[in-house]
């Protein structure tokens, strides 16, 4: 499969969905100055062709009681994609990535619970080829990657999409709803975290839900945040050629400053502060190499108590968000968590 051709406008309706993936046609055409049918159509066909997909992402209280874990895998007597491969069948396995330095693997696990996390990451010592297991438990995460932007419209127009789109995310934890979710919530979530842009009344059909009902769960469903829409893409299909990890070594008392600094950075997918001697971890992502040294040497440095950085290019990439990905083939299946 060939990347879809894009011009502005997919460019411009990529970047509108980012910011609000739930939005009516007519909304944004009316904020892009387009014809509604015709975004219709050009949403249609980039997700024909695999390159967008609006999922949902659940709130983490939804399906775990615990933490995540960023782990960092050193291997021997295999080639990294191969062990890689080996890893796609374990459980509870997010995000997972191929790196450029001392550590060639790099996975996110988030399980269930504190015991289905211990276990998951006892099974990679069993994977062949792998040497060591690096885990770093996430103590506080501030970011991820539902916030991120790839900057195709203007200020204004940022602005109106950002009224009807996602929420700021806020720090993550694993807190479940305050009372349990009935049958009818429980379905809605299923529905709105396998597509994001699914309307009340199909998801009624598939609930086997009235309609008034559908649309009265649904919108508790997105005000609550239990689900928040979330659009998926092949970045690299939109030139956004360098993913990248950062280790931060930061100063005692300035890990709340520098990771809400890394947050208002519109290279990162994710800050996270972690259970390690380099405390502060992030993702992102940005067009090339060279991008990354600006982003390095100007953005970066210009944030105090950061005393160390380790740099790592993700090389591939074939898993972010529970979401496999090929950038041949685009994106793939969806390995959702289970809810509790």
């Amino acid at each position: 499969m060939s990347p879809p051709l894009l011009d502005d406008l997919d460019r411009r309706l990529i970047g509108a969905l980012h910011l609000a993936p739930r939005a009516t046609w007519d909304d944004i055409a009316g904020i892009l100055a387009a014809d509604a049918s015709t975004l219709k159509r050009r949403y249609d066909r980039l997700s024909e062709a695999r390159m967008v997909r609006v999922i949902g992402q659940a709130d983490w209280g939804m399906h775990s009681r615990a933490m995540p874990v960023h782990v960092l895998l050193d291997i021997t007597g295999e080639t990294p994609l191969t062990v890689l491969d080996r890893l796609r069948d374990l459980p509870h396995l997010q995000f997972l990535a191929q790196l450029s330095g001392d550590y060639p693997l790099y996975a996110v696990v988030h399980a269930p619970s504190e015991a289905a996390t211990s276990e998951a990451i006892d099974r990679m010592f069993s994977v062949p080829g792998v040497r060591r297991v690096n885990a770093l438990p996430a103590l506080s995460t501030l970011r991820r990657g539902i916030t991120w932007d790839p900057r195709f419209l203007t200020d204004s127009e940022r602005a109106d999409l950002l009224k009807l789109g996602v929420r700021p995310e806020g720090t993550a934890t694993p807190t479940p709803p305050a009372k349990p979710l009935n049958q009818a919530e429980r379905a809605v979530v299923s529905q709105l975290i396998q597509d994001g842009r699914a309307s009340a009344a199909s998801i009624g059909r598939a609930a086997g839900l009235a309609t008034s009902t559908a649309h009265r769960v649904v919108r508790r469903v997105l005000d609550e945040g239990w689900v928040k829409p979330r659009l998926e893409v092949v970045s690299e299909w939109l030139g956004f050629q360098t993913p990248f990890l950062l280790r931060l070594r930061v100063a005692p008392g300035e890990t709340p400053d520098v990771m809400r600094r890394i947050d208002r950075l519109p290279q990162t997918r994710l800050a996270a502060h972690v259970a390690s001697d380099l405390s502060v971890l992030a993702t992102g992502l940005v067009t090339d190499r060279a991008a990354l040294a600006l982003f390095i040497d100007n953005e970066l440095a210009e944030i105090p108590g950061v005393t160390a950085v380790s740099v790592d290019v993700m090389l591939a990439s074939p898993r972010r968000y529970w979401l496999d990905r090929d950038l041949t083939s685009g994106l793939g299946a969806f390995h959702p968590p289970s809810l509790l």
